[in-house]
């Protein structure tokens, strides 16, 4: 009896990479629907993708000593032992080649970049648009993943985002919802004024508290301020300022779970964010999101779930992509009006299909 094909897809390490994977590992899974598929990543995008059945098995690693998981090192052994067939690597990395290879993965199947060629086996040419004023330029993320896919033998007919939201994750949001002493019944906007390590993409938080109060006041909205465990002092120290019972932080909650954000984004009638993880896991769960872009490019990050309102000042320097403003203005954050960000949230109101 033939032992069945064993293919490992190695993930990105930020959130909002690894929801832009999403279509890739759907692509693969129906592609070759008897191949078992393992997904190679950090904890984090195991409980990102918990509830989703794209992978049959999860290698987990952190790149920190951690009891019970491999770091990188000890990496190579974890993967000789699940004695795979082939890796697909879905990040741009020397490293996670040089582990493929070291682990004894006969077909290793990656783009060839970052002088990692010679340690791939299947080397592809990385795609190229043309973009503004006809210059080159990357394809965007989703679709460059979906390049490996469609390498493997796979068919593209779904470009969209997929996460699921667990009863678990729900009923976390359910003690939220009880702890804000919000209404289920009443429409909640969802701000994340959030970046995993670029200040630079961050709103002022003059604006944010503008934007709580007025969706506040003005239009009874319920607002709820999203945040990481690193972001809780930001969030709670906005939703304080503004004092309104409307509007309250994510952050007094006692734990913040990545699946409480997919519990609390999967629920707000709009979602407000910066280019940043949340952003795509609203997306993933088909909310309506106005994102706001400021040094990075729509371009390279573009979604294909729900339509999203993208506002970005109009300004000769954007997009720079720079961690810190190189002319130390931030204007193309500042530049983004509250007024702008009203309007879109009720034209999706008003968009909105009745239930």
């Amino acid at each position: 009896m033939n032992k069945r094909q064993r293919i490992g897809v190695f993930l990105p390490t930020w959130v909002g990479d690894v929801v832009m994977a999403t279509p890739t590992l759907r692509a693969i899974r129906r592609g070759l629907p008897d191949v078992e598929l393992m997904g190679v990543m950090r904890p984090l995008m195991a409980d990102l993708l918990a509830g989703t059945t794209m992978l049959d098995s999860q290698l987990l690693f952190d790149k920190k000593k951690r009891a019970g998981l491999p770091t990188r090192v000890g990496l190579v052994s974890a993967l000789r032992a699940a004695r795979l067939d082939a890796i697909v690597l879905l990040t741009n990395s020397l490293w996670t080649a040089a582990v493929a290879k070291l682990a004894g993965i006969p077909r290793i199947v990656g783009y060839n970049r970052d002088a990692r060629g010679w340690l791939l086996t299947d080397k592809l040419a990385v795609p190229k648009v043309n973009g503004a004023a006809g210059k080159l330029a990357d394809v965007p993320t989703i679709d460059y993943y979906l390049g490996l896919a469609e390498h493997i033998g796979c068919e593209i007919c779904d470009r969209r985002s997929q996460l699921t939201v667990t009863p678990n994750e729900s009923r976390l949001a359910d003690e939220l919802w009880s702890l804000c002493q919000f209404d289920l019944a009443k429409p909640t906007i969802v701000i994340n004024n959030n970046t995993a390590n670029e200040k630079s993409r961050l709103w002022p938080s003059a604006k944010v508290q503008e934007l709580a109060k007025t969706l506040a006041n003005e239009h009874g909205y319920q607002v709820l301020l999203h945040c990481g465990p690193s972001e809780r002092e930001g969030a709670n120290q906005i939703a304080a300022e503004v004092n309104h019972p409307l509007v309250e932080s994510m952050g007094r909650f006692k734990d913040l779970p990545i699946g409480l954000t997919k519990a609390v984004l999967a629920r707000a009638s709009s979602v407000v964010s910066t280019d940043s993880g949340p952003r795509h896991i609203a997306v993933a769960l088909n909310r309506p999101v106005i994102s706001l872009f400021g040094p990075t490019d729509p371009f390279s990050t573009r979604t294909y779930n729900l339509s999203e309102t993208i506002l970005a000042a109009d300004l000769p320097c954007r997009p720079c992509c720079a961690k810190s403003c190189p002319l130390t203005h931030g204007q193309c954050m500042q530049n983004l009006e509250v007024k702008s960000v009203i309007q879109a949230i009720t034209e999706n109101a008003m968009n909105r299909p009745a239930m």
